[in-house]
């Protein structure tokens, strides 16, 4: 490990005994003071069907039954002030490889999240391995396929140092967060069942400099009057190149969303997101993301249509509908279909997605899936 690494594990482990786990992407909500020590829990179960029937090119015909973003979030408390994050995601980390078809192969489980958090008032303070804020598209968009390019530019497995202050006002409630980070090229940088490999320093990349020299900014808002069911997020990064890459990276994003009651029980999702980078991951070429979806949704049923583009080395974009039902006991199934241009070729394909989402929690009220 390098200096840097040490100095993180050193400072999350003189706080353990006053911390506990949690993951990024659960906020449980607060816990009553007499209730410490307390355990969250919330696991999210995802598994994917695709099916590439027609292709401009026949090698690029094949299935693939495999799972993605499978994850599964812990919170421990001990004080109103510190706990620690816990995030573990078991999905496909080698492969498929086309035209042969493809059966749970490759999956892979790794923990994306292990930080120390402290609550303190309107701040929150987080040191450890993380994701920083930067855009929201991955999370949100609806649909087998929706987040399926703006994957490519969340800041996963860092290892950061964050700041994050919330605050109220006549406008609605805003975080503006900073974060300072470097990819983690730890032995947690490697997966259990099907090992993707260790990323090492030697391996280039914007952000994989072993110093905290890479940092983003970001300012999200809700609860905007006026404009029920509105968000927004807007945000900076820069992540330094290495000798072998061809410079900094710069990247800009913003994103907006908005839920609206339609009448008769129907709720209308739009969801757009717009991400520029100059010398993308340390590339010589730029790259331009952009991301757009919307969603109906009545009682259990729910359908979607999205559309993707990434500019970035080929022009690349996706369009896709799909519709859904949602279960008794919160199983999700949704079939899709997509048309893709990638890389030069057409491919048209079928989705099937179901999803199940566990939670748990020693307090009195489970944490929301």
């Amino acid at each position: 490990m390098n200096r840097n690494t040490l100095i993180l594990a050193a400072g999350l482990m003189a706080a353990l005994p006053t911390a506990a786990f949690a993951a990024d992407d659960v906020k449980p909500e607060t816990a009553a003071p007499d209730v410490y020590p307390y355990i969250d829990g919330v696991i999210n179960l995802k598994f994917d069907n695709d099916w590439v029937f027609h292709s401009s090119n026949p090698a690029n015909e094949f299935n693939n039954l495999y799972m993605h973003g499978s994850t599964a979030a812990f919170k421990l408390g001990l004080t109103q002030v510190f706990s620690v994050n816990l995030g573990l995601t078991l999905e496909q980390v080698k492969g498929p490889f086309p035209p042969e078809d493809c059966t749970m192969c490759g999956i892979g489980l790794y923990m994306d999240t292990l930080d120390l958090q402290a609550d303190v008032g309107n701040w929150t303070f987080t040191a450890g391995k993380y994701e920083p804020a930067f855009g929201f598209a991955w999370d949100v968009t609806p649909g087998p396929w929706g987040s399926r390019y703006a994957e490519d530019y969340e800041l996963t497995e860092r290892m950061a140092l964050g700041a994050a202050y919330t605050f109220d006002t006549s406008f609605g409630k805003h975080t503006l967060a900073v974060n300072t980070f470097f990819a983690d090229t730890t032995v947690f940088s490697e997966s259990l069942f099907n090992n993707r490999g260790r990323l090492h320093d030697y391996d280039g990349g914007a952000g994989n400099t072993g110093k905290f020299d890479n940092f983003s900014v970001t300012l999200a808002g809700e609860e905007i009057p006026g404009l029920e069911g509105f968000k927004y997020n807007i945000g900076y990064r820069h992540q330094t190149g290495t000798e072998s890459d061809a410079g900094d990276e710069n990247g800009f994003v913003i994103g907006l969303a908005k839920d609206t009651e339609i009448g008769n029980g129907v709720t209308l999702g739009l969801i757009g997101e717009l991400a520029y980078f100059e010398h993308y991951t340390g590339a010589a070429d730029d790259a331009t993301y952009v991301t757009v979806g919307s969603s109906l949704k009545r009682g259990p049923w729910h359908g979607e249509l999205t559309g993707s583009f990434r500019d970035f080395e080929t022009n690349d974009r996706l369009v896709a509908a799909s519709v859904g039902y949602e279960f008794d006991g919160g199983y999700d199934l949704s079939v899709g279909y997509g048309r893709e241009h990638v890389a030069g070729d057409n491919n048209d394909m079928i989705g099937v997605r179901l999803t199940k989402c566990f939670s748990f929690s020693t307090r009195s009220k489970k944490p929301e899936c």
